[in-house]
């Protein structure tokens, strides 16, 4: 949505909101509407068992788990712009005029523009529209700081793990948070234009992938030399611990990123479709809900990462039990070596605390 306030005694200037108004008759608008916030509502309660989950049952190291949580609970963030958009969809809250079709982020043509001399009764709408932005940036230079966090903890595997090094995750979040917010007003006031906005998130994502790769290679490469019987280099437990993390953070980490990125990827293919008239605006309904329902996604995927959480995440849903066609079978043979893995890890687990004296699980 663009809008254009014109001013006698100034220049005109632009706004762009990610929110977009609909030509609907007001029963289809509240039938939308009403299957919207179900759909929020399971969302409300995925995304907060899991996030209960994540805390409770930590599996990563704390720079990590600080760094990530933010990517999750932003949502609620998103969900309360969605709500005020909502309330000024269905009229609920109105500037006095009636606002109209609006589902172009980027236009030159006066026609698809909100024109107006004044902002007021818009000042909730303009909230919604930033608190989206912000939302949108923040998944973006999240996932990336989230990967450079795993960078540094490979750089620094001797002791990384000795010491809190709270700086790192203090550091890299104020830096995402301020080019978020510097970005998110940039795109606010109209300053990019459509290429150079997808363009972000398109380097990002390649910029993600590069570093996923180094640490991959890295940690594997350590692992291989850890496990060589004839190895020269003496490794100690955290050293151990350290590079199993970051080998079980970087399949974790991959599929939530690449979850994100593909959500950001359909909904910025669907804002080029929709610049360029080739997709009806109806559509936009779908693209628009995907970054409001990436819960379902996201936490899926995160949650079937882990064993542990796996669990915990499908007894929140009893009635996914109901679905399976089978009974699970149970395998006889398979529970010897399971029991015998589970004592293995439990006794490192117990020399990893010993040796560090603390506990970051």
């Amino acid at each position: 949505m663009i809008i254009k306030i014109i001013n006698p005694s100034n220049d005109p200037y632009f706004i762009c909101l990610p929110v977009y108004f609909y030509t609907e008759s007001d029963s289809i608008a509240k039938l939308i509407s009403f299957i919207e916030l179900i759909l929020y509502t399971f969302c409300f309660y995925t995304l907060s068992i899991k996030l209960q989950i994540y805390l409770k049952f930590r599996i990563f190291h704390r720079n990590f788990v600080i760094l990530s949580v933010p990517i999750f609970g932003l949502w609620y963030e998103a969900i309360l712009a969605k709500l005020i958009t909502m309330a000024y969809q269905l009229k609920f809250l109105s500037p006095g005029y009636e606002i109209g079709e609006h589902v172009a982020m980027w236009t030159q043509n006066p026609k698809k523009m909100l024109i107006l001399n004044s902002l007021d009764g818009l000042e909730l709408l303009l909230v919604a529209g930033f608190l989206e932005w912000h939302y949108i940036f923040s998944m973006i230079f999240g996932s990336l700081s989230v990967c450079i966090e795993r960078v540094l903890a490979s750089m620094w595997i001797k002791h990384y793990e000795k010491n809190k090094k709270l700086y790192i995750p203090i550091s890299l979040t104020l830096v995402t948070q301020c080019l978020t917010i510097a970005v998110s007003f940039t795109m606010f006031y109209n300053h990019v234009n459509i290429i150079a906005a997808n363009l972000i998130w398109i380097i990002t994502c390649i910029l993600a992938s590069i570093m996923y790769f180094y640490i991959k290679r890295i940690n594997e490469k350590w692992l291989a030399e850890m496990e060589d019987p004839r190895r020269k280099i003496t490794f100690t437990v955290s050293q151990r611990f350290q590079v199993r993390e970051n080998l079980r953070a970087i399949g974790f980490g991959k599929r939530i990123v690449y979850t994100v990125m593909f959500s950001l990827a359909v909904i910025g293919f669907g804002i080029l479709a929709l610049f360029y008239e080739i997709v009806s605006p109806f559509l936009l309904h779908i693209g628009e809900n995907l970054m409001f329902w990436n819960p379902f996604g996201i936490c899926t995927v995160a949650m079937f990462s882990i064993p542990a959480w796996k669990k915990r995440y499908k007894n929140a849903f009893p009635t996914c039990c109901q679905w399976r066609l089978r009974p699970s079978r149970v395998d006889v043979e398979s529970m010897e070596p399971m029991e015998e893995f589970n004592k293995r890890i439990s006794i490192e687990t117990d020399m990893y605390f010993n040796q560090l004296n603390e506990s970051w699980i």
